[in-house]
């Protein structure tokens, strides 16, 4: 294979620092989110430009355009978009209607904070204390922990429903009524759209609960939809709700290129997955790890029902080489991509690219982006040694909503962001990612604080200490907990069912309970997490 660098990617050797292409955005970051999207449907306005796989439905660019226009104006009329500091939340799944609600939004130049559909009161609740969105939309069968979540925080926002209609809510339909002024509606224009919040996504950061990463309207145009390779004949797919940034990413690449979109409110399974791919002729397509680990050991997938597929690629975990080759597999001819990414770049930070390409790295510096390593006290170090990979973009994001400590501890005065992961470059410019140096779990793509499962188990009678760790599984971090017993005793049993009845199902103890007497710790009296991870993998057998 190719090496990219002084191809693709530059490295410094005064500084140390490995930058992509220069290339400048295409679309013009001076805009707002609203401008430059219903700019682009007009102009293909009888391109279909979204299908949804459920129902076979095809919208057009205009049916498209109009819908998030009449969407906007009753919501003008309902007294929202002329209020400074108003924030929407959106907990919804990918359907036929989910695109025109934010577009909506970033006409009447709104923030939203998409969170999952799948979650549950702890999760909701944990967002809404923060944020405090004006409105709610959410999808029906998360309509009851929505609630839930309200009361728990004291917080009543206006609640509109997805998916099928509710006594006493209003209904996203309701939004769609033609409205007088639709054929003279102009989106918001932003002065300085660098600075103006446009979307509020979920991060971990670097420890602790999700924190909402604030993203403007120029990175969302600059980087988001930048993030791969987008055409206008592609037909793009992801199972990604609105949550990830993956899911973003799908929907603004492949509005502002002109592609077609394929949307489903259905979950993730491998037959549904090569279904889609099959039956719609996608072209791109994005898993994280542990779909593509399904798709691949699945026996009755068929590298034929691959044959549409221009570009596939992988993030949001650890792609290990088996998984990568197993994959290829399926699509000879052509390599499964790997995308390094942030929430907090709001785009891909490296990428490899067909020939370009080495098994066991992330790949290169994307255009714009600047990469380097450091070691504990901050000095940059040479290829080929471990530190923290550390990022600058040609935008930053906003920080984290509402907590300015957090925001001061990833991101330093020089515009640098500390990712809290520790890699290596090569001489040729791979970079790897071996570690983290961040407590944060991931299972199934979503982060997980170690800190809040263990807070559930302290409440489990007969539970004197506890540390959770994350055992590796291909793509994902098992949760396991090692626990030390107080003289009176506890279960393991006791432990997972409180687990569950607490908090939502990504979180549950997959790795299992394990008992011990004391747990590892620092004569200052921090545990060491990394030796409890080793006393677990040890206990299980690993």
């Amino acid at each position: 294979m190719r090496a990219p660098r002084d191809v693709f990617t530059f490295f410094d050797p005064a500084s140390k620092v490995w930058s992509g292409l220069g290339v400048p955005s295409l679309f013009n970051p001076n805009q707002s989110l609203g401008e430059l999207v219903l700019t682009v449907l007009e102009r293909n306005s009888n391109k279909v430009v979204q299908i949804c796989a459920d129902t076979g439905s095809r919208t057009t660019g205009s049916e498209l355009r109009i819908r998030a226009i009449r969407i906007a104006s009753n919501l003008q009329q309902m007294g929202y978009g002329s209020n400074v500091g108003e924030i929407f939340s959106m907990a919804v799944k990918n359907g036929e209607h989910t695109a025109s609600v934010l577009f909506a939004c970033f006409a009447l130049g709104i923030p939203v904070n998409t969170l999952d559909p799948s979650f549950r009161r702890d999760d909701l609740s944990h967002m809404l204390a923060n944020v405090r969105p004006n409105v709610v939309f959410c999808e029906t069968e998360t309509l009851q922990e929505l609630l839930s979540a309200c009361d728990l925080v004291a917080h009543k926002p206006r609640i509109i429903v997805m998916g099928d209609k509710v006594a006493g809510f209003e209904h996203v339909e309701d939004l769609l009524i033609p409205s007088d002024g639709e054929n003279y509606f102009v989106p918001v224009h932003i002065s300085d759209p660098s600075k103006q919040l446009a979307v509020l996504l979920c991060s971990s950061g670097t420890t602790g609960r999700s924190k909402a990463v604030s993203l403007s309207h120029s990175i969302c145009i600059a980087h988001v939809t930048n993030f791969f390779d987008c055409r206008p004949n592609d037909t793009v797919f992801a199972f990604s709700s609105l949550y990830w940034l993956s899911g973003l990413v799908m929907l603004l690449a492949g509005t502002v290129w002109g592609a077609t979109r394929v949307v489903t409110c259905k979950t993730f399974s491998p037959s549904l997955a090569v279904d889609i791919v099959e039956r719609l002729r996608v072209s791109v397509v994005f898993f994280p790890p542990s779909q593509a680990l399904a798709i691949a050991n699945d026996p009755s997938v068929k590298e034929s029902q691959f044959e549409s597929v221009r570009l596939a690629f992988c993030g949001g975990g650890p792609v290990s080489v088996s998984l990568r080759n197993s994959f290829n597999r399926l699509i000879p001819g052509r390599l499964l991509e790997i995308a390094y990414g942030l929430t907090e770049i709001g785009g891909a930070v490296t990428f490899t690219k067909e020939a370009f390409g080495q098994n066991g790295s992330v790949g290169f510096a994307r255009p714009g982006m600047e990469v380097k390593i450091l070691d504990d006290h901050s000095t940059t170090l040479d290829n080929g040694m471990e530190g923290e990979i550390v990022v600058r973009a040609p935008y930053i994001f906003l920080g984290y909503y509402g907590n300015a400590a957090a925001t001061e501890d990833i991101l330093d005065d020089e515009g640098w962001l500390h990712t809290g992961d520790i890699g290596r470059f090569d001489e040729n410019g791979w970079l790897y990612v071996v570690d983290r140096k961040k407590d944060i779990l991931k299972y199934g793509n979503f982060q997980i604080a170690p800190s809040e499962i263990e807070d559930v188990i302290q409440g489990v009678a007969g539970v004197k200490a506890v540390c959770v760790v994350g055992i590796p599984s291909e793509g994902n971090d098992l949760p396991a907990a090692l626990v030390v017993p107080s003289d009176s005793g506890c279960s393991q049993k006791d432990i997972i069912i409180e687990v569950e009845r607490k908090l939502g199902s990504y979180k549950q103890l997959r790795g299992g309970v394990y008992m011990t007497t004391k747990l590892p710790m620092t004569p200052s009296g921090k545990v060491l997490r990394r030796e409890a991870k080793l006393m677990v993998l040890k206990m299980k057998g690993d």
